[in-house]
C-alpha cells in the first residue's frame, strides 16, 4: 500500500489531482488513516487511474468519465458517448483547419503585398428578418446616390402607411443581375409580425436566415474606390476560403448616409455564403 505522496510520484499524477478525483468519487483511497487522515492507495487501483487519464486525454469531462467508469453503464451507452466525442473532435478539427486556412491566406497576402489587409473578415449567422424596402435597377453608378435616397424615401413612406417602426438603420441590398445597371433595394428592418405588402416599388417581405462573411468599412460612402476595394477584399476572402456567394450582398449603414459627401460613414458589408462542395 502506498501513501498518497508515493502513489503520486509512482503514477506521475499530482497530489492535487488525486485529491480532486477522491472528492468526485472517481478514485477513492483504498484506506484513510482515521488518526492522521493520510490517504493510502494500492497497486490494484492503477488500472482505474490509467482509465481516468486515458479518457481525460480523449477530452471527456470528469463528470462524463465518472459515468463511463460505472459498471452498470451498458456497452451501447458507452458507444454513444464515444461516438458523440468523436463528432466533437471532428468538429474541432474542422474548425482548426479553417483557422489554418485563414492563417495561410494572411501569410500569402503579406508575401504578395508586403502588408496585412486593412479589412478584417469574419463570419456569423444572421437571423431571419422582415424588411420594408424599395427596389429598382439603377442604370448608372453616377445615379446611385440620387436613386438610393429616393428609394429610401419610398420605403419610409410604406412604413408610415403600414404603421411600422424600425431601428433607424437603413441598409442596401445588391442583387445579382444580368441586365445593365445596379439592382438595388433600400430597406429597413421592421417587426417580424409585419404582413407582406406591395406598394409601387416598395414592399414588406422576409429575408431568410443566412450565414454571412462580413467586414466593417469606415470612410466616405461616396468614395466608390474605397468601398469597391472593401467589397473586392471580401469577395477575395470568400473565394480563398472555399465559399460561394449565395444571395444579395448587404450594406448596413451604421451611420446614416447624408445627402452630401460625408467622410465619416460607417457600414457593415455582408455577403451571404455557402460552402462549396
Amino acid at each position: 500500500m502506498f501513501r498518497i505522496g508515493d502513489f503520486s510520484r509512482l503514477t506521475r499524477v499530482s497530489l492535487k489531482a488525486l485529491r480532486h478525483y477522491d472528492a468526485l468519487g472517481l478514485l477513492k483511497p483504498a484506506f484513510v488513516d482515521p488518526f492522521t487522515d493520510y490517504r493510502y492507495y494500492t497497486p490494484e487501483q492503477m488500472p482505474r487511474l490509467n482509465r481516468i487519464l486515458a479518457l481525460k486525454g480523449l477530452g471527456f469531462s470528469l463528470e462524463a468519465i465518472g459515468d463511463m467508469l460505472d459498471d452498470d453503464l451498458s456497452a451501447e451507452a458507452l458507444r454513444g458517448m464515444l461516438t458523440l466525442r468523436r463528432a466533437q473532435v471532428e468538429a474541432e478539427a474542422t474548425e482548426a483547419q479553417e483557422k489554418l486556412l485563414q492563417i495561410e491566406v494572411r501569410l500569402h497576402q503579406i508575401e504578395q503585398e508586403g502588408k496585412m489587409s486593412k479589412v478584417d473578415v469574419l463570419m456569423k449567422t444572421v437571423a431571419p428578418l422582415m424588411i420594408a424596402g424599395a427596389r429598382e435597377v439603377v442604370p448608372s453608378p453616377k445615379q446611385m446616390r440620387e436613386r438610393c435616397i429616393a428609394l429610401n424615401g419610398e420605403a419610409s413612406m410604406l412604413m408610415a402607411a403600414q404603421g411600422l417602426k424600425s431601428d433607424g438603420i437603413s441598409f442596401a441590398l445588391y442583387y445579382p443581375t444580368e441586365a445593365e445597371g445596379i439592382d438595388v433595394e433600400m430597406a429597413y428592418v421592421v417587426p417580424k409580425s409585419a404582413k407582406p405588402v406591395q406598394q409601387g416599388k416598395a414592399a414588406v417581405h422576409p429575408l431568410p436566415e443566412v450565414t454571412v462573411a462580413y467586414a466593417v468599412y469606415i470612410g466616405s460612402y461616396d468614395d466608390f474606390g474605397a468601398v469597391g476595394q472593401a467589397h473586392a477584399e471580401l469577395n477575395g476572402w470568400i473565394e480563398a476560403h472555399g465559399y460561394a456567394v449565395s444571395d444579395a450582398s448587404r450594406e448596413f449603414y451604421l451611420r446614416s448616409p447624408k445627402r452630401f459627401a460625408d467622410p465619416d460613414g460607417m457600414m457593415e458589408i455582408q455577403y451571404p455564403v455557402t460552402k462549396k462542395v
